[in-house]
This record gives structure tokens, sequence and C-alpha cells, in this order.
């Protein structure tokens, strides 16, 4: 649930300093980075909630999230899809000029990794899976500190601001 409260965060900013050239691009990250932060975190709420209560109550023999299952077949929609397009949109949104090029790029190829990742469930050959886990539990952590320093160099455009 943090991650997707960074992955919210980072969108924003990146929505809050984009350029009037970029403005479609961070409103497409915004956009799918909501969604899914919304659907993980609702995924998380319902695991730790009802789920529990129902395995305490005998009626699942396993409280966890394990695969196959649907509530984990969303969580893989999310960070493989949602959060791979999520980063490729963030890439191309993030201004900054030169200074954003390692950023950008970290981006890029957070999201590609994702998106790549997705070929584990759809395959049936989950070690696939982890190409994904690259780049949101890697990649993205270090496009952050990257995007972080870019905004740090950066003033928000009067478009953003107005």
């Amino acid at each position: 649930m943090v991650s997707a409260l960074a992955l919210l965060g980072l969108v924003i900013a990146i929505w809050c300093f984009a350029d009037a050239a970029r403005r479609v691009q961070a409103l497409t990250a915004l956009s799918i980075g909501s969604l899914a932060a919304v659907l993980t975190m609702a995924v998380h709420f319902v695991q730790l909630t009802a789920v529990r209560q129902l395995w305490r109550a005998g009626r699942f023999d396993d409280y966890r999230l394990v695969w196959p299952s649907p509530l984990f077949a969303v969580e893989y929609f999310v960070w493989d899809i949602l959060v791979g397009l999520t980063m490729v949109s963030a890439g191309f949104a993030l201004a900054g000029g030169p200074a954003a090029v390692h950023a950008r790029r970290a981006l890029l190829i957070g999201g590609v990794l994702c998106l790549v990742g997705t070929a584990g469930p759809l395959s049936g050959r989950m070690l696939v899976q982890n190409v994904a886990v690259l780049g949101y539990a890697v990649v993205f952590p270090i496009a952050g500190v990257l995007t972080g320093r870019v905004f740090r160099a950066t003033v928000p455009s009067s478009s953003a601001a107005a």
C-alpha cells in the first residue's frame, strides 16, 4: 500500500511539474497511476479485512495472496500493466531538459520491464513475472530518486500553477 502511495505521489508531482507540451502524457500517467493505486489498495484492503475473516471462519484454506487467484490476478494487472503504463507515460511526461535524461530513462526502462513481466501470468511461467518485479521494486525507486533530483532543480511551469 505504501508503494501505491509513492507511485501516486510521483505521478502527481510529475503532473504538477509538466510543461504545456507534456501535459497530455502527464495526465495519462496521473490517470493510470491513480487507477493503479486505487485498485491495489482495494485488493489489500479486501485481503486484510474480509478474506482474513472468512479464513478465520473456516471458509478458506489460506488467506494469503497465492497464484492463481482472482485477487492476485488483479494485483498482476495493476503492477505489471498499469504501473508499467504509468511509468512509460511518466517517462514521456517528465520535463527538465538534459537534467532529466536519466530519470526519464529509468522510468521508461522500469515501465517496459513491468510490461514484459506480464508474460509470466499470461503464459503460466511465473518466473518470467520477476522481470516486472525488477521494474517496480528496483528500477522504480531509482527512478523516483532521480526524478526527485530533477524536481529540486526545476521550478514548476506557469501553466501547472494556474
